[in-house]
């Protein structure tokens, strides 16, 4: 037998809990530091552009990445999905004939990408190299899916990851010294043109060579493959465009036209930040794809209903905290790292984390969604959340500008999600929450919480945030050693997976 027949196999048994922790390291390393880089560049740019400056930026940004986003999620997710059910069949050597499918398909997209940009930049869209850069910027990253999605897809996550991780610390320190030697916006952009283009280099590289390893036997892509796969990436796309609508930014759009470019920027922040909450616990989630992929390939049915319901019940025990810190600290952390300028941020913030314990769990129904096929249903739920948040868009922001904003997307959001996890629930099974634990972890997450917001009320500042944060966090692992607040399994399946009894010790026997 052939190593590409021996695939199926070792393929399917080789994805474990193990191993998705394991990737949830590296893909959440490859989200939350990027976001955190994001970040420090926004405070250092809020302080160099001011907030008109600032607001002009985020929305050339805005416009770089909707873009992108919207040209390239379809494919991108295709080729993951494929990636991981062939492998799971033991078809991997179909693999090389797909994915240059998908370099065909993703070059139409990068000039469609480069021909929008650069014309607004022909235009006299100002700063009109801005705009250029960016557009270079948008050629780069669409083709930068293709092999990201073969990586993903062989679950290569420490290859995924490691490029961005790299690039992105030399992007964060040569944008701060381009703003420093008065760059501007167009230096930011510029430095994210050259360091995209060598990350698509560069993980180009490590694709090929994950390719060859997965598909020692190439052929021809079956006809029914090719099809599938097409026809997943068309309506990828589509759900992709909506998901723009709800998940995105694209109340900047709304913003820019009835609004200041001010408020533009206090929307982009507290965006901004929620986005780089949500990335660690919602890092599960974009794991999960490929490997219910691969076990949705081999039948593995049984496998993946225990996995939803234990992913769910973890992912509410890590927002649970995280909202709670994110309430008591959020708007004091805008108003003292990005300066009183932007105080105003502080509320769109708290409006914009209101939802967040649901957020990841909502991330994370939709990608075992992925992992199975099913997107018909997610997206007619898209559509009918975007044109609730397009409702609300022109109703909201006309009248409170970043507030109304926060708003419309809050609803649309919940729009969105919770029908997504009924169907999810309806096509996968029940999840047993464990109501005891969930409580005592909800009680003890919001006493943490209050600590901390009185340690910020009390100093203000950044030792107000300082203290805060510290005795929170004290509280919280007292609090949570001592009552117990992990359902025994999922606390004995986290110590069989990292290895050890650490995690036991916060469960009831």
């Amino acid at each position: 037998m052939s190593g590409g027949a021996s695939e199926p196999f070792d393929a399917a048994a080789a994805t474990t809990g193990a191993t998705v922790l394991s990737g949830s390291v590296w893909k959440g390393a490859s989200l939350t530091l990027p976001q955190l880089y994001a970040l420090v560049q926004s405070i250092v740019a809020a302080r160099f552009l001011g907030p008109d400056g600032m607001g002009v930026q985020s929305f050339i940004a805005f416009c770089e990445i909707s873009v992108v986003s919207l040209l390239s999620t379809g494919l991108s997710l295709s080729l993951m999905r494929y990636v991981g059910e062939l492998r799971g069949r033991g078809q991997a050597g179909e693999l090389r004939d797909l994915v240059a499918w998908g370099w065909r398909f993703q070059a139409i997209g990068a000039v469609i990408a480069g021909v929008v940009l650069g014309s607004a930049a022909l235009a006299g869209a100002s700063p009109r190299s801005a705009w250029a850069l960016a557009a270079v910027a948008a050629v780069a990253s669409i083709l930068h899916t293709v092999p990201t999605a073969v990586l993903i897809g062989a679950q290569r996550w420490r290859d995924a990851s490691i490029v961005g991780l790299a690039t992105g610390t030399a992007a964060t320190a040569a944008i701060v010294l381009v703003l420093a030697a008065g760059g501007g916006i167009t230096g930011m952009f510029a430095v994210e043109a050259v360091l995209t283009v060598a990350n698509l280099a560069w993980t180009s590289a490590l694709g090929r060579r994950a390719l060859r390893s997965i598909a020692t036997a190439p052929r021809v892509a079956s006809t029914s493959v090719r099809r599938g796969a097409r026809s997943y990436a068309l309506l990828a796309s589509v759900s992709g465009m909506v998901t723009f609508v709800v998940w995105r930014r694209s109340e900047l759009l709304f913003l820019q036209h009835y609004s200041t470019s001010s408020e533009v920027a206090f929307y982009s922040i507290a965006f901004a930040v929620v986005a780089a909450l949500t990335a660690l616990p919602t890092t599960l989630g974009d794991v999960v794809s490929p490997a219910v992929a691969t076990l949705f390939g081999a039948g593995s049915t049984e496998r993946i209903q225990r996995s939803y319901a234990r992913g769910a019940r973890l992912l509410v025990f890590v927002s649970l905290p995280v909202t709670a810190a994110a309430v008591a600290l959020g708007p004091e952390t805008l108003r003292v790292l990005w300066g009183p300028a932007y105080s105003d941020a502080g509320v769109v913030f708290l409006i914009l984390v209101a939802p967040l314990p649901l957020i990841p769990l909502i991330n994370y129904a939709r990608a075992f969604l992925t992992g199975i096929g099913l997107i018909r249903v997610p997206l007619l739920i898209l559509v009918v959340a975007a044109v609730i948040n397009i409702g609300f868009d022109f109703l909201f922001v006309p009248r409170w500008q970043a507030i109304g904003a926060a708003v419309a997307n809050v609803c649309a959001q919940l729009a969105a999600g919770i029908p997504v996890l009924a169907y999810t629930r309806r096509q996968i099974g029940r999840i047993h929450w464990e109501g005891g634990p969930l409580l005592r972890a909800a009680i003890v997450s919001a006493l943490s919480g209050g600590v901390a917001w009185a340690g910020v009320r009390l100093l203000g500042g950044p030792a107000g945030l300082v203290i805060g944060l510290l005795s929170g966090s004290v509280v919280f692992l007292a609090l949570g050693a001592l009552l117990r607040i992990l359902p025994a399994d999922d606390a004995r399946w986290l110590d069989e997976s990292v290895g050890g009894r650490y995690v036991q010790r916060w469960s009831r026997q």
